[in-house]
């Protein structure tokens, strides 16, 4: 069952052996994206309509998530402390911004050209002080049942809390466009593929992103095949001769057509196959079609293409995108914080985030877009011997833009070495109530996992002070 706003709707039935067995045999066929289809018509019900109220909620028609894993440091970023001592403030000089009163580091001087759409909150702060764990509650919204070990990186779970692509996935479907929910990017962490906090986990691998990972040559040159790559592997001839093929197996178990579940069968098949086969499908994923100045403003690292990749697919209607900005390295700056900072992270971060912005203002579509730019914790305000700055998840800034958040503001406040908040703390779950709300999504809403089992959507509190 699924309740949203104390209404309920049937799932669908469920698979006998016999079922189970015949999906499981098709696997090579690449046609359980029927089965995707027939679980999201099912679960892909929504609030009903009403009046939009006054505090943004529902402003929002798509999210951008650009998740920074590693923990980029608040203190040469967005909250900078220029009058703390040399080992406290670092390197790098605060910049005076397009909003009066608000500065930000040198280093992003294209977004300080954009405050104006801008929300920073400097008071995000919470106790799961290591990357996997605090990857996973910044991108579900709760702590994993392991927080409290650390330097763990425990593996994705099918027991986990699903993350909030995952909750909106089942809540709303992608209408026109094949996925709800998308990640771009890699989710890493010094060479290790980190899933923790981005799947669907107790919801059901229905829910899971489509992830596509940019192709990274040797020589260092963006290979764009590695986003149609996914959809040019398996031609029309190919499709519908895997058609055929399942067709035989249609004819070896007819006894299944009688049931309820199989009867539409046919149809979830006929638009998987429509959706594979749809050159508007394929479209979307193709940022080649691009004009050549748009590209270029968002820079050819494979962070700035999934930027404006994150932009085609809104407009595909694609609900929730998840931007992870790897690049060469992450943002775990142990070592050489303000060397990583300048020469390798900030400058295309600030190009490809500055050019989303501004690229989704000029078409009319960021009021209707939700753009989230936050980290899994900050860094340590005391410098290291390693010019470096550690773990720090007890006080961070993350910024929003679009879908109902006013901008120009700051939220929140750190105290003088930026260490733990002084005004207005807010925790990841906080965050993700705020994403929900945007989006039309009550934070009580419930969702139930694949026995059953009620979940609240978040157990934060919408900031409305950012609306």
């Amino acid at each position: 069952m699924l309740s949203l706003l104390g209404r309920s709707v049937r799932l669908g039935d469920g698979l006998t052996r016999r079922e189970m067995l015949r999906v499981g045999g098709l696997g090579f066929t690449g046609l359980l994206w029927s089965d995707l289809l027939r679980a999201r018509a099912a679960g892909g019900q929504t609030a009903p309509n009403r009046r939009r109220p006054p505090d943004g909620f529902g402003r929002a028609k798509a999210c951008i998530v650009i998740f920074n894993y590693g923990g980029p440091s608040h203190l040469d970023t967005f909250d900078l402390k220029p009058d703390a001592p040399v080992e406290i403030r670092g390197e790098f000089q605060p910049m005076a911004t397009r909003t009066p009163g608000i500065a930000i580091t040198e280093h992003l001087p294209r977004l300080a050209r954009l405050t104006n759409h801008c929300a920073i909150i400097r008071s995000v702060n919470h106790r799961d002080n290591d990357h996997a764990i605090g990857a996973y509650l910044a991108l579900t919204g709760y702590s994993h049942p392991r927080h409290d070990v650390l330097g763990i990186e425990p593996p994705a779970s099918p027991q986990d809390l699903p993350s909030m692509g995952s909750v909106l996935s089942k809540l709303r479907s992608g209408g026109r466009s094949l996925f709800s929910y998308v990640t771009l990017g890699d989710l890493r962490h010094l060479g290790h593929h980190d899933s923790l906090g981005q799947n669907a986990g107790c919801l059901g691998r229905s829910y899971d992103p489509f992830t596509i990972p940019f192709v990274r040559p040797i020589d260092g040159v963006l290979d764009m095949n590695g986003v149609t790559s996914v959809f040019n592997e398996v031609n029309e001839p190919q499709l519908h001769g895997r058609g055929r093929l399942l067709e035989q197996f249609h004819q070896r178990a007819r006894a299944l057509e009688a049931t309820s579940g199989t009867r539409n069968l046919d149809s979830f098949r006929r638009r998987a196959f429509e959706l594979l086969a749809s050159s508007a499908t394929r479209d979307a994923f193709n940022v080649a079609v691009e004009p050549q100045p748009i590209r270029e403003a968002y820079g050819s690292s494979p962070f700035g293409q999934s930027c404006l990749l994150a932009r085609r697919l809104v407009e595909a209607g694609v609900p929730m995108i998840t931007v992870y900005s790897a690049g060469n390295r992450d943002w775990d700056t142990h070592g050489r914080n303000f060397f990583h900072l300048k020469n390798e992270l900030l400058p295309p971060t600030d190009r490809a985030v500055s050019a989303l912005l501004e690229d989704l203002h000029s078409r009319g579509m960021l009021d209707e877009t939700l753009v989230v730019w936050m980290g899994d914790m900050g860094r340590t305000p005391r410098i290291n011997a390693d010019a470096g700055r550690d773990h720090w998840s007890f006080c961070y800034s993350i910024v929003m833009a679009g879908g109902g958040i006013r901008g120009g503001q700051v939220y929140g406040a750190s105290d003088r070495s930026a260490a733990y908040p002084s005004t207005n703390p807010v925790s990841p779950a906080d965050v993700a109530a705020t994403i929900y709300h945007c989006l039309g999504i009550d934070p009580r809403a419930h969702v139930t996992d694949q026995q059953g089992r009620p979940l609240v959507v978040s157990s934060g509190t919408p900031i409305h002070a950012l609306l």
